[in-house]
């Protein structure tokens, strides 16, 4: 006796295969994740500019400069002032960054991975409606059937009742 269990996960061979595909379609590819990790971290900026009036920019840097930043004096405008507003650009702490960079990885794997799954939905909801409309194709031609058979009994019996 087969159970309603195994008859829900019990599929038709050809829709196996179909979903088999699928999966192996979409499988992650590690060297394409890796791609794009280094990529996130190429654009991953170290440097980081704060721009205030002087009186108000001079405490913030004395904080920040106690958290581990440290002045960027090599890149270019690192330094910009005039009377009303400062501009400083500061490196980050290596702390700081290492997190930042984890965080960055982690969100370009997470990323991938729903452009993966959002792919195979996709192709699954084509499978789907494709289904859909075969069900509804044969429902249709089943229907017609057996108006026709409908008809051709009628029609015997109206022949019968003449003669």
């Amino acid at each position: 006796m087969t159970t309603k269990k195994k008859l829900l996960n019990q599929f038709d061979p050809e829709l196996q295969n179909y979903i088999d595909k699928i999966a192996a379609k979409y499988q992650p590819n590690p060297e394409i994740l890796q791609r794009r990790i280094e990529n996130a971290e190429a654009r991953y900026n170290k440097f980081q500019n704060f721009a205030d009036i002087p009186a108000r920019l001079v405490d913030r840097l004395q904080t920040l400069i106690l958290d581990g930043w440290r002045f960027h004096l090599s890149g270019p405008a690192s330094v910009l002032a005039n009377s009303s507003m400062i501009s400083v650009t500061l490196q980050k702490p290596a702390s700081l960054v290492e997190a930042e960079l984890k965080a960055l990885r982690s969100k370009a794997s997470d990323d991938y991975s729903d452009e993966i799954f959002i792919a195979m939905e996709h192709e699954i909801d084509e499978l789907i409606q494709q289904a859909a409309e075969d069900s509804q194709r044969k429902a249709e031609e089943q229907a017609e059937a057996e108006q026709a058979a409908m008809r051709d009994r009628l029609r015997s019996l109206l022949n019968g009742a003449k003669a």
